[in-house]
């Protein structure tokens, strides 16, 4: 971070800041070229901005200084330029704000080779490994920083910048100093202690000794930030803070014979730093939410300025969202539904924002889903830190002890998979990086945390059907009713080879005790064990049986159509047994996330069954087992076991979408096939790339054509059709 406001300063410059950059590159060379001379002007420079001269009167060492994206364009202008005005340099020193790196190194041959010239860039990554290793260059960086990101950086101007999920400036910059104060959130620091140092450093930003605020100001900000807390207990907690903010080397200054408080200087530069770096981090996720919206839209493709564009609408919108999850977050810990984010829930939600998105809501549902899915590490980080700030935010919203409300969460926790969260586990041994994998990497935490993870026999038998099933579209050719098993699209789309997958499957179960097989499987790759809630579930209330068993009875007759009864009486009765099993084994224990058994699980209706039951049942109906993995993550980062959970909470995912392995279409599964067979004789490893690579521009493509308006228009006539011609 060293760097951050630096780099962040080189991205801000503009074209209008031309001659900013030109004072910032003359005093920043000055330490290897003492006799530089700029000589560019608004009305000409004769292809260069600056020279050297080598001996008295003849220039060999041309500079060019640009802000330009365009800059091969630039270079190329600019040796042709130099040539034709009989400059006779045999060196071009072209000093960038643009991050060009080994992009240039064609072009570099190419200069050589046309005009005799030496090119030497000296890009934003240049400067930055640099700033420090002179003091002309520390200086002429913190003029520039001072003049591009200090006002950008205020709390008005970091409010404007980001937060836009939040109503006021004092949230927002109350909610960047919670993600920049991740870190703090880890060990035996009580929450509450921690939320209120960073919301009190908030309301300093900007104080200075000349600046200061006193204490009855910033606990009258602070009761706005906190508005549900009894105004003596904010009151408290915020003189508690500013006694340890205010200890010796603490980032907050007392002036004690004024009764007033301020950041110190050092803290202040810190904050600049860690809000540069918290901006550079969010033009990061836009820039991979601008990969992953091109090709919905050929307006935007055309126009790389407008997808930028929705690239920021789509990052204000995945905000939103979060801070809608924060607080359904914070309702669950009080006991409501703890519910679970999928493509149709942030399609719903999107649809619902007036903010001039341009894509579709499912197109954007889909582009942002693709990037929380396979971030970069910076864009993850970015986001796991944001989501958690928002949740946070939601629960000072609520109550201003944030410790005691999530102490309420689960401790050795016992958690029930059923099959859908079982088999992305499996899928995801396909992975070459174990790095990658992200919801085995969420059950590892929770079973070093200390959680125990389970599957019943049902379950174990619906796995060992799935692999059946996959077979058997093998070796029917591709003659199939419905959708593709997810396990195979898994496979196909991980690029190996379709003939290879019933060895693969023969790695989890055997021929004569397949079902033992699966067990001792899970338990060695994963560490689930096998424990059965059949007698558990037996003893419950006829009417609880009766009620969720017609509800998963509903679920599998509409989307397992063409399964016999009994297949799906089965399934029913393994979903009734995970189900019930676990509101049973609740009797008599904590409410709401406070419980200590869970139904781990990404089945929609397992979500739905808490107001199904209540509905059925009456007001004492139990509420749902069902908990997501994207909540069990959310849990072990803010929850009690955040303690053991330590370092790994930055990897932890923050979605787990199996949306795209669910409904594979039959063209991609060919594309695969296809290039696999063209690719014969080459590395294993080689192949499976291209697969890969060939499967995402045929996915771009397909997506690229989809009518989503047209579904939508058949989607509303369904809806008409089903209520009786009534909207």
């Amino acid at each position: 971070m060293v760097h951050a406001r630096l780099r962040f300063a080189l991205e801000q410059l503009g074209s209008g800041d031309w001659l900013l950059f030109e004072r910032f590159c003359s005093e920043f060379l000055v330490p290897d070229f003492p006799a530089l001379r700029t000589t560019a002007t608004p009305s000409g420079d004769r292809g260069r901005d600056g020279e050297i001269f080598s001996l008295p009167g003849v220039a060999r060492t041309g500079f060019q200084y640009s802000v330009t994206t365009s800059w091969n364009a630039k270079i190329r202008a600019t040796a042709k330029t130099v040539q034709s005005n009989g400059l006779d340099y045999s060196r071009l020193i072209y000093c960038t704000s643009q991050a060009i790196g080994a992009q240039a190194d064609d072009l570099v041959t190419e200069l050589w080779d046309e005009y005799g010239m030496v090119l030497d860039i000296r890009d934003r990554e240049w400067f930055c490994e640099r700033e420090t290793s002179a003091p002309e260059r520390e200086i002429a960086a913190a003029e520039l920083c001072a003049q591009v990101v200090d006002p950008i950086v205020t709390s008005r101007g970091i409010a404007t910048a980001t937060g836009a999920a939040l109503s006021s400036e004092d949230a927002r910059v109350a909610m960047v100093q919670l993600a920049l104060n991740e870190t703090d959130r880890f060990g035996d620091t009580s929450l509450t202690k921690t939320s209120f140092d960073a919301l009190v450093q908030s309301v300093l930003v900007g104080t200075s000794q000349e600046d200061s605020l006193e204490e009855s100001a910033i606990v009258a900000r602070m009761r706005e930030l906190v508005p549900h807390g009894a105004p003596n207990q904010v009151a408290e907690l915020t003189r508690s803070s500013l006694v340890r903010l205010t200890r010796k080397h603490g980032p907050v200054k007392h002036r004690a014979s004024e009764g007033t408080y301020h950041l110190s200087f050092d803290a202040s530069e810190k904050w600049k730093d860690a809000a540069a770096s918290y901006l550079l981090d969010q033009e990061s996720l836009e820039d991979d939410l601008a990969a992953a919206a091109y090709g919905f839209n050929e307006k935007l493709d055309r126009d790389f300025d407008l997808l930028k564009a929705e690239a920021r609408i789509l990052r204000i919108a995945l905000e939103r969202v979060m801070l809608v999850s924060g607080e359904r977050f914070a309702a669950a810990v009080e006991g409501g539904q703890a519910d679970f984010l999928s493509a149709d829930e942030i399609s719903e939600q999107f649809a619902g924002m007036d903010i001039g998105m341009s894509l579709h809501p499912k197109q954007g549902a889909e582009a942002v889903l693709e990037v929380i899915g396979s971030p970069s590490e910076r864009t993850h980080r970015h986001l796991v830190r944001v989501l958690d700030a928002y949740t946070l935010m939601a629960f000072l919203q609520q109550t201003p002890d944030v410790q005691k409300a999530l102490s309420r969460v689960f401790e050795n926790a016992k958690l029930w998979l059923d099959t859908s969260a079982l088999l992305p586990l499996v899928a995801e041994t396909l992975i070459d990086d174990p790095a990658d994998r992200s919801q085995t990497n969420l059950l590892a935490a929770a079973i070093s945390s200390g959680v125990e993870l389970y599957v019943t026999d049902g379950v174990i038998e619906e796995l060992r059907f799935h692999i059946e099933r996959c077979i058997a579209y093998i070796n029917r050719g591709g003659r199939w009713n419905g959708s593709l098993p997810f396990l195979y699209s898994a496979y196909m789309l991980s690029g190996r080879d379709e003939r290879h997958f019933a060895d693969w499957a023969d790695g989890i179960r055997g021929p004569i005790n397949p079902e033992h097989d699966i067990e001792e499987y899970l338990s060695e790759e994963f560490g689930i064990r096998r424990h059965d809630l059949r007698e558990v579930a037996d003893k419950a209330d006829v009417a609880l049986r009766g009620a969720t068993d017609e509800l998963f009875r509903r679920k599998h007759a509409k989307y397992d159509r063409g399964q016999s009864g009994n297949v799906i009486d089965r399934l029913a009765a393994h979903d009734v047994e995970n189900a019930v099993g676990v509101i049973e084994l609740r009797r008599g224990t904590r409410p709401a996330l406070g419980h200590e058994t869970w139904w781990l699980t990404l089945d929609k209706t397992a979500f739905k069954l808490g107001a199904w039951l209540s509905d059925s049942l009456g007001k004492d109906a139990p509420a749902t087992p069902a908990l997501s993995p994207d909540y069990l993550s959310q849990l072990l980062r803010l929850g009690p076991l955040r303690r053991t959970v330590g370092a790994e909470a930055g990897s932890l995912p923050l979605v787990v979408d199996v949306t795209r392995l669910e409904s594979v279409p039959v063209e991609l599964i060919e594309v695969a096939r296809n290039t696999r067979e063209a690719m014969q004789g080459m590395d294993e490893r080689r192949i499976r790339r291209e697969v890969r690579d060939a499967v995402f521009k045929a996915r771009t493509a397909m997506r690229a054509s989809h009518d989503y308006a047209e579904e939508s228009r058949a989607r509303v006539l369904r809806g008409i059709e089903k209520n009786g011609g009534e909207t």
